[in-house]
């Protein structure tokens, strides 16, 4: 049986004026400043008398060296987090120690006190800062003397020397990154660690044990509440610290995983336990952050991913780029051995894991002496990988019969074909002429050939006959080239560019097998099509959209899209009738918005942007900014059931704009951070939006969606304390100072909303039930949402129910998830020409629903041919838990 858990997560909120009481000296830290300022000793005192009386004995800590000023108190913010055990180098009752951020952890026998001292600017003497401190406590009540633990030990030992009595002085004393409370309750361990730059405790449960008994008591606070988010908040006189709303899953024997819904419930002034809706008996019960699974990538040294493509199981599959010797691969991989290369470059490699996240299918380096990077990639119905990318090794892996095995010249574009298991290649060739050319993005048509884009500054890149410019044009080209199935002949390849610079980034294929290309333009003559949105260059760089006949001779369309400052367009999708959404980066003010579009005004150092163009190109049906005050690109984008655009990238925006109820809705103003962010399909709102990463630089470079919906990021990250899951492949940072990739899925359902149960697949696989906003009392637009349906379809209901069943019903080839007592509701759906439907469930105003639980479920009727189409003609999505929030 796999064990249960609980994440819940302490924020501090108190100002900007904060410094942790430490015990001891910043040794402990790892680092020692080069000047110290002690808090006089009336502060210290006010804070001692504060953890008196909350630990009922008197032991006052040492004073606080305290950073001088912003830059160090945010170096100490970004320093990895580690419990320290007290052997007796401190008298406090503490058994182990940490500082996160502004707060200081004292792990004790049956809980913890955290405290914080705020220093103000008041000046009674010369070089003295006055401080106000508070310090709170939690205990487990009612619990016997647990056992405390020690978990994942750290590199590094500390020493300390305090005062003048040798017998008190301790050496060599290790460092950990979690300790372990064992049996609070029966069943039930605590496991107290740092995550995401915050304190964090996790509940433990075994699948027999129960989570009612579970309740902690709170001293040292003024009140206790919920806020709107689900959040519990502890009033203190420094201001709040908050507890984010926890969400939550069952695991089965098999590991299998069915979401429930938990939270926080008030049991007096003063205390508090947890609730959970529809727990089934003999399952481990995991309350999360939101993440679905998470994992680092990589070894020590920097590793990066670019690229991701999934498979229908959901497997996600990965390139990128690794200077990593020990880089992880897996037995019978095509290659296991580290080739070489440049530092901060070196070999490029393709990873597949298993839908879970948890372990690797296969992964194998990709490379020659030189520098080599997998910047593209995707997969053939047999789950084949197809990586294109940049190489510098004359000795790249190629094969006989490939349309090209000679190196070109300083730099060749690269395109190779795996195995579906990883082990061999079944083809691999250079693309390339004299000078530098590399491929950014790649597409498979339903043969399988490849089409790939990218640069090219080589006047002798490889053109065919008839493709649409077979003639360089300028200092570097944007170049489209697609490539026979077996990759040992060009089918097309076209030049794409003007008499300046050009490059093409981005790449989707419709039905006929037509490319689109998005990409960024310097050049005033680049071609565009009479007709399009706009055929008249901006500014000092446009992005531009152009989409090329199937047989790559012709423009269907082409067009700049840009305002008078700098514009790049780096990602691209198509919607089924051929409208083509785009996202990147925007310097202009005045790049081109839409009336009613979320976001119509430039907010900083540069934005991200998301347009949507007609299938000709003509107009735009929507166009939006995306960002804060600071700076923010979008690198990745992909398209849902519903038309609902989802983007990833970078921002190093504090304000840049997130949802009640998503994952992360704090940044970092000192480091970028990935972000995930989600657009109703006319792009008039958000629909979920979060930040992704920890405590240092964090970027994501390409997503993609399941069938359910849920988003898949890859990228890189510095950040040590970056959010990983229990059982996720790997979950210990290995960069040292560099970085490591990252694989993160997010199910992007907001707090209150849980999936369960599983789709009834109809003709075209799994249906995605979701909602468009979170369900909060007031909200009048909340609706059920659903994807991949029958098309056009007046045959469908949406059933709502006020109980989940642990075993589904089976009923003519579905299975129902949602249970007919207390009450039960059938709404009638209609789906549009894409398969998506959506059914308002307004919410009124009345507290009395808060905390209230619905269970929604769509089932569809028909088609019953051809197949795959289900026999009997119904098909069903998987279940939500809908807990209204206040």
């Amino acid at each position: 049986m796999s064990a249960a858990l609980a994440r819940l997560q302490v924020e501090s909120r108190v100002g900007p004026h904060l410094v942790a009481l430490i015990v001891g000296d910043q040794h402990m830290f790892g680092i020692v400043p080069c000047k110290r300022v002690l808090l006089p000793a009336a502060a210290v005192a006010g804070v001692a008398a504060a953890l008196t009386f909350l630990s009922g004995e008197r032991h006052p800590p040492a004073p606080a060296p305290v950073a001088t000023n912003a830059q160090g108190t945010a170096m100490l913010g970004r320093l990895p987090a580690a419990f320290v055990p007290n052997l007796g180098q401190w008298e406090h009752p503490a058994r182990f120690v940490t500082r996160i951020g502004a707060m200081t952890v004292f792990l004790e026998q049956k809980g913890w006190t955290f405290t914080l001292v705020e220093r103000t600017a008041k000046k009674e003497k010369e070089n003295e800062t006055a401080a106000r401190g508070v310090a709170v406590r939690m205990t487990f009540a009612g619990a016997s003397a647990p056992e405390l633990a020690a978990e994942e030990q750290l590199p590094g030992r500390h020493n300390y020397f305090l005062g003048n009595d040798p017998s008190k002085w301790r050496s060599d004393v290790p460092l950990y990154r979690a300790v372990r409370y064992r049996e609070v309750n029966a069943g039930v361990d605590v496991c107290a660690r740092e995550h995401d730059g915050h304190f964090e405790y996790d509940l433990v449960l075994q699948p027999s044990a129960e989570i009612d008994p579970v309740e902690i008591a709170v001293e040292g606070i003024a009140r206790m509440h919920l806020d709107d988010e689900g959040a519990l908040v502890l009033d203190t006189q420094l201001g709040p610290v908050r507890m984010p709303a926890p969400m939550s899953w069952e695991e089965g024997p098999s590991g299998e995983k069915s979401p429930v819904t938990c939270r926080y419930v008030l049991r007096g002034d003063d205390r508090f336990g947890f609730e959970v809706i529809g727990r089934r008996p003999g399952w481990a019960l995991v309350v999360d952050p939101g993440l679905v699974w998470s994992t680092f990538l990589g070894g020590t040294g920097p590793d990066q991913a670019f690229a991701l493509a999934l498979d229908a199981q959901g497997a996600a599959t990965v390139a990128g780029s690794t200077a990593t010797a020990d880089f992880p691969t897996t037995p019978g991989a095509f290659d296991t051995s580290y080739n070489g290369g440049v530092p901060f470059g070196g070999d490029a490699y393709v990873t597949r894991l298993s839908p879970t996240g948890s372990s690797l299918v296969y992964s194998t380096f990709l490379g020659g002496t030189g520098d080599d990077r997998g910047y593209a990639l995707a997969l053939d119905a047999q789950g084949a990988a197809t990586v294109a990318g940049y190489t510098e090794s004359a000795n790249f892996p190629t094969t006989a019969g490939a349309f090209d095995t000679s190196f070109n010249g300083v730099n060749d574009a690269f395109v190779t074909q795996l195995s579906p298991t990883g082990s061999i290649l079944v083809y691999s060739t250079f693309l390339g002429g004299a000078s530098g050319d590399s491929a950014s993005a790649l597409a498979l048509d339903a043969q399988g050939a490849a089409t790939v884009v990218g640069n090219t500054a080589s006047a002798n890149f490889p053109t065919t006959t008839g493709a649409f410019d077979t003639s360089f044009n300028g200092v570097n080209d944007g170049f489209v080239t697609q490539l026979s199935p077996t990759g040992s002949s060009l089918v097309y390849s076209t030049f794409l560019g003007g008499a300046s610079g050009d490059s093409a980034a981005a790449l989707a294929l419709d039905a006929q097998g037509a490319a689109t290309v998005a990409g960024g333009t310097t050049s005033t003559d680049f071609p565009t099509t009479p007709g399009a949105f706009d055929t008249s260059y901006n500014g000092t760089g446009d992005a531009f959209v152009t989409r090329l006949s199937p047989t790559g001779s012709s423009l269907v369309y082409s067009t700049f899209l840009g305002g008078t400052s700098g514009d790049y367009a780096s990602a691209l999708a198509l919607d089924s009738q051929g409208a083509a959404t785009v996202a990147g980066l925007v310097a202009s003010t005045d790049f081109p918005t839409t009336t009613g579009a979320f976001y119509t005004s430039y907010n900083g150092l540069n934005d991200a942007f998301v347009t949507q163009l007609s299938p000709t190109g003509s107009i735009l049906v929507y166009s939006t900014f995306l960002g804060g005050t600071g700076s923010d690109f979008a690198s990745a984008l992909a398209l849902d059931a519903q038309g609902a655009a989802t983007v990833a990238g970078t921002t190093r925006s504090t304000g840049f704009p997130t949802t009640p109820g998503a994952f992360n809705t704090t940044g970092d103003a000192f480091s970028n951070n990935a972000f995930v962010t989600r657009l109703s399909p006319t792009g008039s709102s958000l629909v979920y939006s979060t930040f992704l990463g920890g405590a240092s630089s964090d970027r994501a470079f390409a997503l993609a969606l399941d069938a359910q919906g849920a988003a898949t990021v890859v990228g890189e990250t510095a950040s040590t304390n970056f959010p990983t899951t229990p059982g996720a492949f790997d979950t210990t940072y290995n960069g040292g100072g560099l970085s490591d990739a990252f694989v993160t899925r997010l199910d992007m359902l907001p707090t209150g909303v849980a999936a369960f149960g599983r789709s009834s697949p109809g003709c075209t696989g799994p249906l995605a039930i979701s909602v468009n906003s979170m369900p909060r009392i007031g909200n009048a637009s909340f609706a059920v949402t659903c994807g991949n349906a029958p098309p056009n379809s007046g045959l469908g209901i949406l059933d709502l129910g006020g109980s989940p069943l642990a075993t589904p019903f089976p009923f003519l080839g579905i299975e129902v998830w949602v249970g007919v007592t207390p009450w039960f509701l059938h709404l009638f759906a209609v789906s549009n020409a894409d398969g998506a439907a959506s059914v308002g469930l307004p919410l009124p105003g009345d507290p009395n629903l808060i905390g209230g639980n619905l269970y929604a479920q769509f089932i569809w009727f028909g088609p019953t041919a051809p197949p795959p189409c289900p026999p009997l003609g119904l098909s069903a999505s998987n279940a939500l838990a809908i807990t209204i929030q206040p």
